[in-house]
């Protein structure tokens, strides 16, 4: 016994010491850290209990052992992380007795620990749980954790937590699990617990309303109340479907219960127990109650056996609602009304209006107390605006059906929109008055995403009863217009003069109504049109032209736009929207090709008597803003977006080519006359503005004619650059060359627009002809000048590579033309000179570097692929443009770490088609590659082979082993031509003999094991690999076989043995498909052993 005695108090001293450095480096990590490096320094050192598997017994006995919370939470997340990440590390009695050490802990010690230990402990049991899911059927969870309930009250609150974690755990993929294994899983807990503990929350929440738990503290009462009501709203939001792809269950429409929950749900005391906590439960609770009432309201419609069934449920539902309407007291917390308004908007979302209105009188009560509910909330509910979209949907879908009423009863709809109508367009009009008049310098209409939100659902209801809502709409604006008149009387209206403050008020309301009218007008191929109908539309569209006369009487001179009131902008805002919908109602292929009403109306008022003549309005109002507006990034990016979209439709395009603004615009389009292009802070308008006027001038088929007089206002800049370049004494710092790259990159960007409008081969050969031999072969010195400056060389890039692009089979030339091979030459110029420079001088960060290899790797792969080239003929006639090509473009590639190359995916997408079109096209080029080179392709391959499942690019992979089944079919074959370049491919794999089996057994693995959407693309290079490696792939499957278990050994190898069943050695497509066949068969037989 003394022998002993000395090595035990060691170990005691040394546990104490070690239990002493855990709580005071977690107390560093949790609380009392003075520095952000103090406490990432206690994380390093902690990192090791979360990491290693083997300190899961050391992570126990922290738990065990010490008093501070601090260090139990550590423990109870690392056995969390480590058993998460370890899983299979662990036996099956590890697990088991784990599990039962964590809920007995709970047990004995779980009332008295705090919160987030509690928490983290309850975190851990549920992991457990799920992760050995399948591996202990016998075993009971709904009644293990029931234990708790009955015990006390502090142990009833942590067995719902259980509970709640639980079915959280089972209903998300926490983990990275295979998402098939996930929905296994997943669906077995909804058909084995989910319902006993939906029942379990349901009554304890019924005897908490009822009062019959008995004599429980007000805290303890809020914590079962609110575990209740989280639990209960778990199991009703559950993703009963496996369908889910991400964890939000926000405004989900039906939800899909179970049948055997059919009795549940329609027992009158589930929906009776949810109202009373709401009525009895303080908020946020009472919130939580109205949002399971909410889950509740929209149970799938087949869950009921008949229509008699389904109606007593809506009676229930509705009596509720009105009952919530009743006591609107308590729908003045925020928390309330928000979920009472999306209550709102579910019910009428699964229910049709024919069946509410069967409700009968309580329909008829509903309806009304809904009406007094809406016209309250609008008028002065001051948490209402994020609300306002969920009533205003209820109202929209109840005028929306009423077209398919079929004599069910009265809706009496007629009696209420028109006030919620008007209600809600004069809430925003004085919303916007009083903020205006507060801040004149305000913008009311600021979030305009959530405004157009709001305007889609009203604007059906502005359309139901039309003539009432137009009527409305013309007396709020005239009387506005008239205002402005008057203050134009009184002195200057410009920015700055007059009386400002009014005119920003007025300015303010007119930009809301203007909105409001362009949603109604917009509308119209969403409800019945009449003649009426038209003439109501013209009438207010009439006054939105009318305020353009305002707006040009305001605007700033051209270039001060900056100074201008935010009313101004948010009105010429205002108009763009308006004119953006009316171009969906009546111009485009869409619209109705006469619209003699409208048009009508227009020439009384405004004097625009047709189609031309509104597109003539709408296009001079959107250039003018280029000019007027060339600062305000917003108004010029919705003003190229109105005229992009113009010219994007058949007819309307035909039309733009007939305006005078346009025409003149075609001939006159330099910075000059639109001084948006230099002055815009976002210079990729640019291109999108040249890309239209192109699409318009090539849209006649005669354009092509007037080719050259469009390109004339770019050649005084080209020849200016030409010049400059021309000197070698240009290159140096200084004015001259400031502002010639201002001009090059300016005008680059402008000669990409052009080259993206050209559609067809007769609109590119005119652009090439014009371009080549006079200006092209001078980028090149471009880039010498401008190397590392991203700004000049990405626009450079970027045109080169769209000039390379050929589109639509555009890139056709005579097959006398040599234009094909001096492009492709022009190309392969601009490579080799960016590429030695950027591989010496620039650094690795994705501006300087990564981002202009993607173009150059983007520009290779296009010049490649385009067909516009016989790349035989380089090598044929000693040129080397091929050659350099392909060598500077590769080292570029390889100079980029695999994690770099995959972190960004402009330089991923870039890199991985084109290894593709190598290993297709120039297989002999890469084999005569050294070694190491060779290997490192090979090697990023496998590396882009793993990107099989989301979020990942699934594409990556595909192309992966596009480009790989090239190289194995490439071997395969054994070409007598290829002889030099089989036996240098047959050097690499002397110096790597591992490479092809390691891609077989990656493939092999990715295919059984992963959920591959992509099982086709991978299965092509697989047959290759195994009949050009049949040892490696013997020791593959004899690896796979092992892996098992004893019992599970011979269904592999059999289903290994049907994998080769009729399969030949060759690689014909037939024999091909054979494999494919084969393989899908072999992975559903093996998932099916595997998750038996």
């Amino acid at each position: 016994g003394t022998a002993v005695l000395p090595c035990w108090l060691c170990a005691c001293v040394w546990i104490l010491k070690m239990l002493a450095e855990v709580e005071a480096l977690a107390a560093q990590v949790y609380g009392s850290a003075t520095s952000n490096e103090q406490r990432a320094e206690a994380e390093r050192q902690l990192s090791v209990f979360s990491s290693n598997p083997d300190m899961l017994d050391q992570a126990r006995m922290i738990l065990e052992t010490s008093q501070q919370s601090y260090a139990q939470h550590l423990a109870a997340t690392a056995m969390s992380k480590l058993l998460t990440a370890h899983w299979g590390r662990f036996s099956a009695q590890q697990r088991i007795d784990m599990r039962s050490y964590v809920m007995t802990f709970l047990a004995n010690k779980g009332p008295s620990l705090e919160n987030f230990v509690c928490g983290g402990l309850v975190t851990l049991l549920a992991r457990i749980t799920k992760l050995g899911w399948f591996e202990h059927p016998s075993q009971d969870v709904t009644k293990d954790v029931s234990q708790f309930l009955t015990v006390s009250v502090d142990h009833c609150i942590i067995g719902l937590q259980i509970y709640n974690e639980m079915v959280s755990e089972m209903n998300i993929n926490k983990t990275g699990l295979p998402l098939a294994i996930h929905r296994k899983k997943s669906v077995s807990f909804r058909d084995k617990s989910l319902l006993q503990i939906f029942q379990v929350a349901m009554q304890t929440l019924g005897q908490l309303v009822s009062g019959s738990y008995g004599q429980i503290a007000s805290n303890q009462d809020e914590k079962l109340r609110e575990q209740c009501l989280k639990l209960t709203l778990a199991c009703l939001s559950y993703d009963f479907f496996g369908t889910s792809s991400d964890e939000t269950t926000e405004d989900v429409g039906t939800v899909q219960v179970p049948t055997n929950w059919r009795p549940l749900i329609e027992d009158q005391n589930t929906m009776a127990t949810l109202l009373q906590a709401y009525n009895t439960s303080a908020a946020p609770r009472s919130a939580q109650a109205m949002e399971c009432l909410s889950q509740l309201a929209s149970v799938r419609r087949s869950l009921f056996p008949n229509q008699e069934t389904r109606q007593a449920f809506l009676q229930r539902v509705l009596t509720a609602v009105v009952a919530v309407l009743r006591g609107s007291e308590r729908l003045g917390e925020e928390e309330n009304f928000h979920e009472f308004c999306r209550l709102l908007s579910r019910v009428k979302s699964n229910f049709q209006l024919g069946e509410m209105i069967k409700c009968g009188d309580v329909y008829q009560e509903l309806i009304q107390l809904v009406a007094q509910f809406t016209v309250q909330s609008l008028q002065s509910c001051p948490f209402a605006s994020n609300s306002v979209y969920y009533l205003l949907q209820l109202w929209s879908r109840m005028v929306t059906s009423v077209a398919y009423l079929k004599g069910e009863g009265e809706s009496n709809l007629d009696r209420y929109v028109p006030e919620v109508t008007q209600t809600y367009i004069l809430s925003k009009l004085q919303s916007a008055q009083q903020l205006l008049r507060a801040n004149p310098n305000e913008d009311p209409m600021e979030n305009e995403e959530q405004l157009v939100d709001q305007l889609d659902s009203a604007s059906p209801l502005c359309r139901y009863q039309y003539d009432r809502t137009a009527e409305f709409l013309l007396n709020l604006f005239d009387p506005l217009v008239a205002k402005l008149q008057a203050l134009a009387t009184q002195g200057p209206v410009a920015a700055g003069g007059g009386n400002q403050t009014e005119i920003q008020v007025v300015e303010g309301e007119l930009a809301w109504l203007v909105y409001i009218i362009g949603a109604v007008v917009g509308a119209r191929g969403t409800s019945r049109t009449s003649e009426e109908h038209e003439q109501l539309d013209g009438d207010l569209c009439a006054r939105v032209f009318q305020t353009i006369r305002w707006v040009e009487m305001r605007q700033p001179e051209q270039g001060s736009a900056g100074s201008s009131s935010a009313t101004l902008k948010r009105l010429e805002l205002s108009l763009l929207y308006f004119f953006q919908y009316f171009r969906k109602a009546y111009i485009g292929e869409q619209a109705n090709v006469s619209s003699p009403n409208l048009y009508q109306r227009l020439t009384e008022r405004v004097g625009v008597s047709d189609n031309l003549m509104v597109m003539n309005v709408i296009v001079n109002k959107a250039m003018s803003n280029l000019k007027v507006w060339s600062r305000h990034e917003e108004i010029v990016d919705k003003s190229l977006l109105l005229f992009h979209e113009l010219a994007s439709g058949y007819s309307s395009s035909k039309t733009l080519s007939k305006l005078e603004v346009v025409t003149f615009s075609l001939r006159n389009h330099g910075p000059q006359h639109l001084p948006f292009l230099t002055e815009s802070g976002n210079p990729r308008h640019r291109t999108t503005f040249y890309t239209t006027l192109t699409r318009i001038l090539l849209m006649d088929d005669q354009g092509h004619m007037e080719f050259d007089a469009f390109m004339a206002p770019f050649t005084p800049v080209l020849q200016h650059l030409q010049a400059f370049l021309s000197n070698p004494a240009n290159a140096a710092p200084g004015p001259a060359r400031e502002e010639a790259r201002g001009l090059l990159m300016g005008v680059l960007r402008d000669l990409r627009g052009v080259c993206v409008g050209t559609p067809n081969r007769r609109a590119y050969v005119a652009f090439f002809d014009w371009l080549y031999p006079d200006y092209l072969p001078m980028f090149v010195r471009a880039a010498e000048i401008w190397w590392n400056d991203a700004a000049v060389t990405t626009p450079l890039l970027k045109f080169v590579a769209e000039l390379a692009h050929n589109k639509c089979q555009r890139i056709a030339f005579d097959c006398s033309s040599p234009n094909g091979i001096l492009l492709f030459r022009e190309a392969s110029r601009l490579l080799v000179t960016y590429g030695q420079h950027i591989l010496t001088g620039a650094p690795p960060t994705y501006k300087d570097k990564y981002k202009g290899v993607s173009i150059c790797l983007l520009i290779l792969s296009r010049a490649l692929s385009g067909g516009y080239c016989n790349l035989g003929v380089f090598e044929l006639y000693g040129d080397s443009a091929l050659s350099e090509a392909l060598n500077i473009v590769l080292q570029l590639s390889l100079s980029i770490p695999v994690s770099e190359l995959m972190a960004y995916p402009k330089v991923m997408r870039g890199y991985f088609p084109l290894q593709e079109i190598l290993c297709h096209n120039h297989i002999s080029y890469l084999c005569m590659l050294e070694s190491p080179v060779f290997i490192q392709i090979v090697s990023n391959i496998q590396y882009g082979l793993k990107w099989v499942n989301p979020p990942h690019d699934i594409s990556v992979s595909s192309e992966c082993a596009s480009a790989l089944y090239h190289i194995v079919e490439f071997r395969f074959r054994g070409s007598k031509k290829e002889q030099r370049a089989l036996a240098a491919l047959q050097s690499h794999i002397d110096a790597n003999p591992q490479m092809f089996g390691q891609l077989l057994a990656l493939l092999l693995e990715t295919v059984v094991y992963d959920e591959c959407p992509n099982q086709w693309a991978l299965s092509r290079p697989m047959l290759g690999l195994i009949l050009t490696n049949e040892e490696a792939y013997e020791q593959i499957k004899r690896q796979m076989i092992e892996a098992l278990a004893p019992d599970r050994r011979g269904q592999m190898e059999a289903a290994f043995e049907k994998l080769m069943t009729g399969v030949l050695r060759n690689l014909e497509s037939r024999n091909r498909d054979k494999f494919t066949q084969n393989l899908t068969a072999f992975r559903q037989e093996v998932k099916a052993f595997l998750t038996a």
